[in-house]
C-alpha cells in the first residue's frame, strides 16, 4: 500500500517535470522582455498579475521535485 502511495505523488514522468519548469521560466523571460521593452497594454497587466508568482513557483519547485525524485530513484536502485 504504500509504494501506491508514493506512486501517487511522483508519477509525473522527469521529462514533463523540465518541460513545465523551462516553460515557466520563459514566461518569467517573456514578461521581463515586455517590461524592458516598455510594452503596456491591459491585457498584458493582466496576464503579468496571473500568471507571475504561479511561473517562479513552478520553476523552483518543480526543479526540486526532479531532484527529490532523482534522489529517491537511486536510493531504491541501490537496494
Amino acid at each position: 500500500m504504500t509504494h501506491y502511495y508514493y506512486y501517487y505523488y511522483y508519477n509525473m514522468k522527469n521529462k514533463y517535470l523540465i518541460i513545465v519548469s523551462l516553460l515557466s521560466w520563459a514566461n518569467i523571460g517573456l514578461i521581463y522582455l515586455l517590461h524592458l521593452n516598455e510594452i503596456y497594454f491591459t491585457l498584458i497587466g493582466v496576464y503579468k498579475e496571473l500568471t507571475t508568482l504561479p511561473s517562479f513557483l513552478c520553476g523552483i519547485l518543480f526543479p526540486v521535485w526532479l531532484l527529490i525524485k532523482i534522489v529517491l530513484n537511486k536510493i531504491e536502485s541501490n537496494k
